[in-house]
């Protein structure tokens, strides 16, 4: 029952099966792709305009995205902006 849940959701949101989720994750090492770590679950991350998958992430990366709005610039100013009151 999980297993056919699971892959329900991915399709209906993603597009995309199980299977290809699972290929997915081996061809990432069962890593995040943004910060290189190895969670319990790795969610979907995909563009919200097209709906194209683009990996897949660690929650918290993933959510920084979707908090920044997509927007590199942002992301970028953020870093900055850290590195500041870091130094």
């Amino acid at each position: 029952w999980k297993r056919w849940y699971r892959n329900h959701n991915l399709f209906s949101r993603y597009g995309i099966n199980l299977e290809e989720y699972e290929a997915i994750s081996t061809r990432q090492g069962g890593l995040c792709l943004s910060c290189k770590e190895a969670p319990e679950k790795l969610v979907v991350d995909h563009d919200h305009k097209s709906g194209e998958v683009r990996g897949l992430l660690c929650s918290p990366c993933n959510l920084a995205l979707g908090h920044a709005k997509d927007d590199p610039a942002r992301l970028v100013a953020l870093a900055r902006y850290l590195r500041r009151r870091v130094e």
